[in-house]
């Protein structure tokens, strides 16, 4: 399949935390067919399965939601308002479509606030928070079925390719989970002794279940989770992760530092571009709560940069999502020297 194809077609499907099964479906139809098994948890994940030599146990975790809203009010006059799903940023919500989920039915809106002329001098001065923007939900002749409670997405936003770097919503962490189709591609047909389990998890972004709920289920001895992270930004204290440049290999108290050590051998073996990323506490990704399943699961975090992260349109170079994918793979297919 090809890369950029792949990210573009599923950055495309909604799926809000806990609210995934068109993505996890959609998924699934492709992984079928590079696995030996897969099924849905009760949480929602989907878990597929390449069987090895049974000399181990190793999983791909990647989560699978993304950003949204739920209806909490509307009013009389067809506005509705809005609490997020995840860390949304209203600046970046204001002005913009939006579908609403109702019933099995689809609904029109816009997410609208106050004129400036209309606002008192201090108001200007400030943007306004998810109390002052309203879902002007008035468009659709049958606004009065929409309910609270109901699931809303941002609308209209098309991703599109331009000099091999892709711009869509939902790359964090659709992206990634592109990176571990990849992996299962490169696998399909080669011999491994570990068996591969390929994780993609529900609800991340509200630190939800998904993925804990999964390596319990599976007894997973290592696990790589991968997820996006800033690139191209400047942080105080830290040195900038680049797009372009490689994945980014974590290291810090939440890492397992031999896993970790295997991974950066391999990248230098097989050529892979990578960079460092210091975690020098929790990592604010599943890793945290996988490696703390059981009796403790040896995990790898790889991030692949992402620019305008929690944005309508995000940014990942291609090539690193396929070079994340070629470090794993590669990983794996010598897992029986650790």
């Amino acid at each position: 399949m090809d890369t950029k194809n792949l990210l573009l077609k599923l950055s495309s499907i909604h799926g809000p935390s806990g609210y995934e099964y068109k993505i996890t479906e959609e998924i699934k139809s492709i992984m079928l067919d590079l696995s030996d098994e897969c099924f849905i948890s009760k949480m929602g994940s989907l878990i597929c399965i390449k069987k090895g030599e049974g000399k181990g146990r190793i999983g791909l975790f990647a989560h699978v939601d993304q950003l949204g809203f739920v209806i909490s009010k509307i009013d009389s006059m067809g506005y509705a308002y809005v609490e997020e799903i995840g860390g949304w940023d209203p600046k970046v919500v204001a002005g913009q479509r939006a579908i609403i989920y109702s019933n099995d039915k689809e609904f029109k809106g816009i997410f609208g606030f106050l004129a400036p002329h209309l606002q008192k001098k201090d108001e200007r001065q400030k943007m306004p928070d998810f109390d002052g923007l309203f879902l002007d939900i008035s468009m659709n002749e049958n606004w009065q079925e929409i309910e609270v409670g109901d699931i809303v997405m941002l609308d209209g936003l098309e991703g599109f390719e331009s000099n091999n770097f892709v711009f869509a919503p939902a790359l964090d962490n659709r992206a990634s989970c592109t990176s571990i189709i990849k992996v299962a591609e490169m696998l399909k047909k080669m011999k491994h002794s570990f068996d591969v389990y390929y994780i993609f998890s529900t609800q991340e972004e509200i630190g939800g279940p998904g993925a804990p709920t999964s390596a319990f289920l599976t007894e997973l001895d290592y696990a790589f989770v991968i997820d996006v992270t800033h690139g191209d930004e400047k942080i105080p204290g830290y040195n900038k992760i680049e797009i372009n440049k490689g994945p980014a290999i974590a290291f810090g108290p939440v890492i397992d530092k031999k896993f970790n050590e295997k991974v950066r051998k391999i990248a230098k073996k097989y050529n892979i571009n990578y960079q460092l990323e210091p975690i020098p506490r929790n990592s604010g990704t599943d890793t945290d709560a996988i490696q703390l399943v059981r009796s403790g699961i040896m995990t790898q975090l790889i991030s692949i940069p992402l620019k305008y992260m929690h944005t309508p349109y995000e940014k990942v170079s291609v090539k690193d999502v396929e070079d994340t994918a070629k470090l794993m793979a590669f990983t794996i297919l010598e897992m029986e020297v650790l």
